[in-house]
């Protein structure tokens, strides 16, 4: 039986008065590629923050290879976590480049005010390469298609050497030609790095092609948990 990676207990966050997780409890397995599916308000991108210790939680618990993330020692259990944000906002006409961006997923291991070491500019450099955007190493980020931030946020992610990947809608700023690819991509990611990882998306098919297993989130709440195969299964007969 494969030990468990990520695992929320009964878990309430709200927002002032609003409740947007009500009771979560998930489990999610160590090496498993796990996808959240529901529509805005859903609570998912909350589990996430959650997981991250980002937002406090009201009661219940959070716990990422069975340490709780509220303890004292977060800054180092989040050495542990790569997350890939809906977008990074970026103005195109900062000067933040493409390898600026992919350091930054280093700076919980260097330390804030510290300069980075060889050790960490070749990570950098390597997580580029795994992601086929060596050649964008200078480019200012701003100036990137979405498909070209996605894999450079993912090189920020790798950059950590992470053990869970969280990935919060990373198709929310991609065309659709460039889904199906980003899905593949991810999956090659997950695989070759012997990760657990965590993927929120309202695109259905997205989640079903990529993912082992779709957990479905409505009102902060858990309403199904379901094999990406049986969810491919009806999103082709809703399709065909």
């Amino acid at each position: 039986m494969k030990q468990t990676a990520c695992e929320l207990r009964q878990v309430w966050v709200s927002y002032g008065k609003t409740p947007a997780l009500r009771g979560v409890s998930l489990q999610v397995a160590q090496g498993e590629l796990l996808g959240l599916f529901g529509h805005n308000g859903a609570g998912k991108s909350t589990l996430l923050r959650a997981v991250l210790g980002l937002v406090p939680v009201q009661s219940g618990e959070v716990l990422v290879d069975g340490v709780p993330v509220q303890k004292r020692d977060l800054p180092r259990l989040r050495q542990r976590i790569g997350y890939v944000p809906q977008m990074l906002r970026v103005d195109a006409g900062t000067p933040v480049s493409v390898r600026d961006v992919v350091m930054m997923g280093q700076y919980a291991q260097i330390g804030w005010g510290r300069l980075p070491s060889q050790g960490h500019k070749q990570r950098a450099d390597r997580a580029l390469e795994a992601m086929g955007v060596t050649h964008l190493a200078d480019k200012p980020f701003g100036h990137l298609s979405g498909g070209e931030q996605q894999r450079v946020l993912l090189a920020c992610a790798l950059a950590q050497s992470p053990r869970l990947l969280l990935m919060d809608e990373p198709t929310s700023s991609v065309d659709w030609q460039f889904v199906r690819e980003l899905a593949g991509l991810i999956r090659e990611v997950h695989e070759a790095n012997h990760l657990t990882t965590i993927v929120v998306s309202h695109d259905a098919p997205f989640l079903a092609r990529l993912c082992d297993r779709v957990v479905l989130m409505e009102g902060g709440e858990i309403l199904g948990d379901l094999p990406a195969s049986s969810l491919l299964k009806r999103v082709e007969q809703e399709s065909g």
